[in-house]
């Protein structure tokens, strides 16, 4: 089959970005001819490239940061190329009213819905002006938006809000999760102990050495482990914070300037995987302070390379961390559970990190390209 791919950007860098790409992959290995569209213009699976005017207004006035505007630019230019196409996965969301069958991966519920449950859900500090910049785009897409027949969402969580705003029940196609290649034991280094810890380190972790990984932008609230970092210190743990992440904005310049100098926070922008692999082996905690997150690739394969989690007690990543000692619900229960792990013992540690990495969900995100074939065949791909 000729199946065309719609998404807002594919050079985003996040996890809805990882799972196109991941679906890409699926279907090629299935023999599928797959074309890409995003703001950058339409990729036939025969090779080519087509982008309208609008798109590259889109991407030049300054906008590139809203995504919706971004999709809602792509949605305007699928009724005519889906003729050209035998499927449509629409992998951000819903999309306008198609020629041909229309697959729908959603990462919430409807995009181009102003309703106030709706934007109750995506937790916008304006709902008015949140409303209107969702109609415009509702009207930017065409104003013909429906819901597909076939909808996936990327975990339980999701899904349940999904049917909560209207949607039938979708399938739970858990994102893709790469587990990070063991590090060489001749890399690893022996952390000595402060006074402070009595526990041995035979696991050559460091028990202060805290990570974050994902995207450096607003919604991730890098500030918050930033101030965590300070009421450590001022209780007089020797911790440190490492930031890994996609940085290609404004706010993520910001970020990195402003902590480049700071003694106890290393920066890690854009890391290479060996990078990324190598950072994980080290550390013994990682924290992540999105609030409502959809299900947390950076989590999971934090708890692949061996890390304990702390993360916040709401939204699918409750499906990995089901330990409730690793979840916080404001900064005081936070600082009260790291400091609970990092007085720790390595063999307790590692007794809860093993049961984590059995986790239902985190088993079928490392087996995506198994769950993902089969989800096509039933859906007809």
């Amino acid at each position: 089959m000729r199946v065309l791919i719609a998404h807002p950007d594919f050079q985003a860098g996040g996890g809805a970005e990882a799972y196109a790409r991941a679906l890409a992959r699926v279907l090629r290995q299935r023999g599928h001819a797959v074309g890409l569209i995003d703001i950058s213009g339409h990729l036939p699976a025969g090779g080519g490239h087509w982008a309208p005017v609008w798109f590259r207004l889109g991407k030049h006035l300054g906008l590139q940061r809203l995504t919706l505007w971004k999709y809602a630019l792509v949605c305007r230019s699928l009724p005519a190329l889906s003729r050209h196409y035998d499927y449509v996965v629409l992998s951000f969301g819903e999309g306008p009213k198609l020629f041909c069958p229309v697959l729908t991966v959603a990462h919430g519920p409807r995009l181009f819905d102003p309703s106030a449950h709706v934007l109750q859900f995506l937790g916008s500090k304006f709902p008015f002006f949140r409303g209107l910049y969702t109609r415009f785009c509702r009207l930017l897409a065409g104003g013909d938006v429906a819901d597909s027949r076939i909808f996936v969402a990327n975990s339980r969580w999701t899904a349940q809000i999904i049917q909560q705003c209207g949607s039938a029940l979708p399938f739970v196609l858990y994102p893709p999760v790469r587990a990070p290649a063991p590090l060489p034991v001749s890399s690893r280094t022996q952390f000595p102990l402060p006074a402070l810890s009595t526990h041995g380190l035979r696991s050559g972790r460091d028990p202060y050495g805290i990570v974050v990984v994902g995207r450096i932008v607003p919604n991730k609230r890098l500030e918050d482990a930033v101030t965590l970092l300070g009421q450590l210190r001022r209780c007089g743990i020797p911790a440190h914070l490492k930031v890994i992440g996609y940085a290609r904005s404004v706010y993520a310049d910001r970020f990195l300037q402003r902590y480049a100098r700071h003694p106890h926070i290393s920066l890690l922008p854009n890391a290479d995987q060996a990078t990324l692999a190598e950072a994980l082996a080290k550390a013994r905690i990682g924290v992540h302070m999105y609030r409502g997150e959809h299900f947390g690739i950076a989590v999971a394969e934090m708890i692949c390379a061996g890390i304990l989690p702390v993360v916040h007690d709401s939204g699918g990543v409750r499906e990995l961390v089901t330990d409730p000692g690793l979840r916080f619900s404001d900064m005081t229960d936070l600082l009260q559970k790291v400091m609970a792990v990092m007085r720790c013992e390595d063999a307790a540690c590692a007794q809860r990190s093993a049961v984590l990495k059995m986790t239902p969900a985190l088993q079928k995100a490392l087996r995506f390209p198994c769950e993902c074939d089969h989800l096509l065949q039933s859906v007809g791909l």
